[in-house]
């Protein structure tokens, strides 16, 4: 299982309509490209978690980085699992507020995606799912 974990910045506003269009058109494409993963949106930032098989990842990933609602994508992780984190997700999603993230280390290297440590951002996975 392959996966790949980037943050981007809106280059547009998204407004709850234009949320909820990206988020449709995305859980139909991932289904039938057999990607699961997790959207997060805050603070005009995305960060965003993909996995499935290697080719369609890094598919995705390469449209992700070339649509224009996007702008400085950076990747911060990538690489091989034995399992899938998001297994019955085709996209979940969650808009979150910056009270919610003061304290939250992985929310504050973001602008040092270099630190950004493995458990760091999988907290950070952990309190916006719940």
């Amino acid at each position: 299982m392959y996966f790949i974990i980037y943050t981007s910045y809106a280059a547009i506003d998204f407004n709850d309509d234009l949320l909820k269009s990206l988020l449709i058109q995305s859980r139909d494409r991932n289904k039938a490209m057999s990607i699961t993963g997790m959207l997060f949106y805050f603070d005009d930032t995305f960060i965003q978690l993909i996995e499935g098989g290697e080719d369609e990842v890094k598919l995705l990933y390469q449209d992700i980085c070339n649509d224009t609602r996007h702008k400085r994508v950076i990747t911060l992780k990538q690489g091989e699992r034995s399992e899938r984190y998001f297994t019955d997700w085709s996209m979940g999603f969650k808009s979150i507020n910056n009270n919610e993230l003061d304290t939250v280390e992985a929310y504050r290297n973001l602008q040092a995606p270099t630190k950004l440590s493995d458990s760091a951002f999988f907290n950070l996975l952990k309190l916006i799912a719940a």
